[in-house]
């Protein structure tokens, strides 16, 4: 039998590159010798004496006693979180929208105020408007694209938060992180950034000034459309102890022991995955703005878009994430989508696979139509979530498409 081994000292990442930590960072030396930490399905950790207990229940921060609170599969993914978006601790959820609310319900009172930016996930927007009422919590949302004039003027003495996403979902709108972040501690204000779409290879937002970054694990990071999952990731240690030891743990929104070891599965392979998803979404969006059956493609990286600029100094890439309208409107669109052959009409995106849909009749069809015409979300408007196939046959199964609408 395999001598054992003991838990040697975790690396120090701080100063490594991106790819180096995500696969690095949590990693422990397991003492069997085990390349891979193994997966702990347990639901419960035993005590060898009742002082002990005492001792491990009075900080669940720093002790396994129950995996409701956390878990050593869930810490390895946590601390591989916080490396790679540069925060000090992160908490792990069950799924992109039990960190949302988690995060949201951390951070606010009854009787307090918070802004969101209008274009936003759809979840993201029915809790703001739907839930935050029932509990006393107003809000107020701003133009992304306004924000120097827009912003300022919504905040109260009460408002704790700004909420933003960047790039939007659907829209591709990006917010200026580094300003609204100013202007809203110059109010006392953290701001929360959505970091979903973007990624951490993309985009660190806790280094452009925010408080709080958000990401659904379901997408990029897990990465193969298999998880469910969410992460809040922070520098404020007394907000993740309000997540961990609050949200999480009363909420019961836990990430499964299984969960987390396929999250940091897809972690290890991210930089690489985002860097493709990078290069085939920007050719993919061009041979789209080429197209004379197209009547608007938006993707940061386009030279043609308005925040092209800012999409160039607080990204390192694109994005996987196109949205674009099909000259005819809605039919169109339909068209074009039911005739795809190569591409999958579905939701969720950050896959292998190229998914589209159309976000007015299926993510945000539970959005009024004028609070989507807000946002920018047109009722023709596709959602591309651009995969690793190759670029090329992803345009020839456009092509094809197009010419069911009108042949060139």
């Amino acid at each position: 039998m395999k001598a054992f081994k003991l838990k040697e000292p975790e690396l120090n990442v701080d100063n490594l590159k991106f790819n180096t930590k995500q696969v690095h960072a949590g990693e422990p030396r397991d003492q069997y010798g085990a390349l891979i930490p193994p997966i702990y399905q347990t639901s419960t950790f035993y005590f060898d004496s009742t002082d002990a207990a005492v001792a491990e229940f009075g900080d669940f921060m720093d002790s396994f006693a129950y995996s409701r609170i956390t878990n050593p599969s869930q810490e390895y993914l946590e601390e591989k979180l916080a490396a790679i978006e540069h925060g000090r601790g992160c908490v792990a959820y069950a799924s992109g929208m039990g960190a949302i609310t988690g995060a949201l319900f951390a951070a606010l009172r009854q009787g307090d105020h918070a802004i969101f930016v209008k274009a936003k996930y759809s979840g993201t927007e029915e809790v703001a408007e739907d839930w935050f009422s029932r509990f006393g919590i107003e809000i107020d949302s701003f133009s992304a694209e306004r924000l120097d004039t827009d912003l300022e003027p919504l905040f109260r003495k009460n408002t704790k938060l700004v909420y933003l996403e960047s790039p939007a979902n659907p829209t591709m709108v990006l917010v200026d992180i580094e300003k609204a972040a100013k202007i809203a501690h110059s109010h006392g204000a953290k701001v929360f950034v959505d970091n979903t779409f973007a990624t951490p290879y993309n985009t660190n937002p806790l280094d452009l000034g925010a408080d709080v970054v958000i990401h659904s694990l379901t997408k990029y990071i897990g990465g193969h459309g298999d998880i469910l999952g969410g992460a809040v990731i922070s520098n404020d240690d007394d907000f993740i102890r309000e997540c961990k030891l609050g949200t999480l743990m009363h909420f019961g929104s836990v990430i499964a022991p299984f969960t987390a070891f396929l999250a940091c599965r897809g972690l290890k392979t991210l930089g690489i995955r985002v860097k493709q998803h990078n290069e085939n979404a920007l050719k993919i969006a061009r041979f789209l703005e080429s197209d004379p059956r197209i009547e608007i493609v938006r993707y940061p990286f386009l030279e043609s878009n308005p925040q092209y600029e800012l999409a160039k100094k607080q990204m390192k890439g694109g994005g996987g994430m196109i949205s674009f309208d099909v000259a005819g409107g809605l039919e169109a669109g339909k068209t074009v989508i039911n005739s795809l052959k190569l591409c999958t009409l579905a939701v969720s995106l950050g896959d292998t696979e190229t998914l589209v849909e159309q976000a007015a009749a299926m993510t945000h069809t539970m959005i009024p139509k004028e609070t989507r015409e807000a946002a920018g979300i047109t009722d023709g408007m596709i959602r591309m979530s651009v995969g690793l196939e190759d670029p090329d046959d992803i345009i020839a199964d456009l092509k094809q498409a197009l010419d069911k609408v009108r042949p060139l």
